[in-house]
Formats: C-alpha cells, structure tokens, sequence
C-alpha cells in the first residue's frame, strides 16, 4: 500500500471511529457524564463522579445506613441504579445522610447531579433541604422550595444556614438567610429528572462580600451571587440530608422519596464560573461524513 493510500485508510478508519464514538458513547456511564456538567469551571480537579452502583464503593459515607440503591432504568447518565431516600406515611423521621469530604479545604467547589422526587412526593411547609456544600465553620444548603401547598414545584434555593454570618445586604430573611433565585426561574417539580448543578468560591472572610455562589436547573441559570459571605475557611465537603429527623410536620400521608442517578464533584479552578455556554447543552448532532 503506497503512502497515499495508507493516509487515506487512517482518515478513514478516524472518521468511522469518530462517528461510533458520537452515537454510541452517548450512552455510557463514562461518556455522558464526563460532557454533562456544562457549567464546571475549566480547570477543575475532579475528586468525585459516582454512578451510584453503590455508596461505599464511591467513598462516601451512609451516615445512618438507611440508604437504598435502587433499580431505576430511567435515570438519566447511569441508567440501571440509583440511590433512594424514603420516608414513609406517618413518620416523623426518616431519609438519608451522606457525606463526602474531600482531604482539604478548597476555594472553589462544584457539583452536579441528576436528582428527582417520586410523583407523589408532598414536601415540608418550611421548605425541603436537599444538598450542602459546606467547610469549617459552614453549613449551607440548597432547598427545594416547595410543599404540597403548591402543586409540587417550587423554586431552589440557597440558605448560608451558619450562624455569624450576615447576608441580609443580598438575600432574604433574618440576616440573609433565603437567597432566592435572581436570574432564572429556578423551578423544580415532583417526579422530574432534572440536572441540579451548584458552584461555590469562598469569600476571602467572614465580613468581606466576595464569595460567589451560583445555580442551574438543567443548564440554565437560576441564581448569581457575586457579593456574599460564606466559606472563609475554605469548602471541603458534600452532603446530602433532609433532616428528616423528628420534625416532618405535617406528617406524610404518602411515601416520599427522593432519587440521585449521579455525583459530580470538582474543587478549585482558578476563576469564577460562568454559563459555558449560555443556556442548556444542544443535542449532538450526527452528520453525514463522506471520505475519498
């Protein structure tokens, strides 16, 4: 074979793969996931991406051992398994806690996972803590912001939930404790798979108003704050918990669940992040490719 012909053999057999890499590593665990955080910030170090086969298995701790994997072949990146928080009708407790705690402090950490309810879920009055990103002396926490009182959707929002801290020039409440969506919508409903990504940069101190913390609901903005107090001593940890632990009031009627098909988890990244690019990811497109 003479040197053109082996060229056009390479650009030939590229192509082939390039084409099968496009339609058919879309739907594996490790190509998905790798494209779907839009909104990481370049320059990330990943220290966490779980399917959620198992909890253990990702490093993470099951605090209470209440929670369930569960067969689920509608979860959207790793089909086949998910993990479960249940509460069940009549009880005041219940749920999971988990924790993920990274082997040092960062100024930067983001998240992203794909998250819903059950369709039944009905939700607390004062709101339903989901996630914490969280360091020393820090506990915040974004909330799903609805409750059976409003037909099962409701904004997510993001509390600093700590103590001394005053955000009250920013956001809502005693000392700013509600920062609400200011960007976007930021609508969550029942029973919808929806991609919740978070992206935190501590602020320089306690006091000085230049910790950023932002929000997508699949891919689209939801919340930018560039001026609060949060993280000063740096961010270091994930957690999941409802605190579903002796204050459900009302009490459920109903089972309610809350389902994680996948963690992402990335520290540092030198800057603040930004929508890249603007707006929900575009479907991939496959086109037609014509080799000499």
């Amino acid at each position: 074979m003479d040197g053109n012909a082996t060229l056009h053999a390479s650009k030939r057999l590229a192509t082939i793969v390039a084409v099968l890499a496009l339609t058919f590593g879309l739907f594996t665990t490790h190509s998905q996931a790798a494209g779907v955080w839009t909104n990481e910030p370049a320059g990330a170090s990943v220290v966490m991406d779980c399917p959620f086969n198992s909890v253990s298995g990702c490093g993470i701790l099951d605090a209470y051992g209440s929670s369930q994997i569960a067969s689920d072949a509608s979860a959207p990146i790793s089909p086949g398994n998910s993990v479960k928080s249940s509460i069940y009708p009549g009880n005041s407790s219940g749920g999971m806690q988990l924790n993920y705690v990274t082997s040092q402090p960062s100024r930067e950490m983001y998240v992203g996972m794909m998250w819903r309810t059950n369709p039944q879920f009905q939700g607390r009055i004062v709101g339903n803590k989901t996630f914490f990103i969280r360091g020393p002396g820090t506990n915040g926490v974004f909330l799903f912001n609805n409750s059976a009182l409003n037909n099962g959707s409701g904004a997510m929002i993001f509390a600093h939930n700590t103590g001394g801290l005053d955000n009250s020039h920013a956001c809502a409440l005693d000392s700013g404790l509600a920062c609400y969506p200011n960007v976007g919508p930021g609508i969550l409903t029942v029973g919808t798979w929806t991609k919740l990504e978070a992206y935190i940069k501590a602020s320089t101190t306690s006091t000085s108003r230049d910790g950023i913390v932002r929000w997508w609901i699949n891919g689209v903005p939801a919340g930018n704050y560039t001026n609060l107090n949060y993280g000063a001593a740096g961010l270091n940890e994930w957690a999941w918990s409802e605190t579903w632990d002796g204050y459900v009031n009302p009490l459920p009627t109903v089972e309610w669940n809350h389902f994680i098909d996948h963690l992402h988890v990335s520290v540092g990244g030198g800057g603040a992040s930004t929508d890249q690019p603007p707006g929900p990811p575009a479907n991939p497109t496959i086109r037609s490719v014509t080799t000499p």
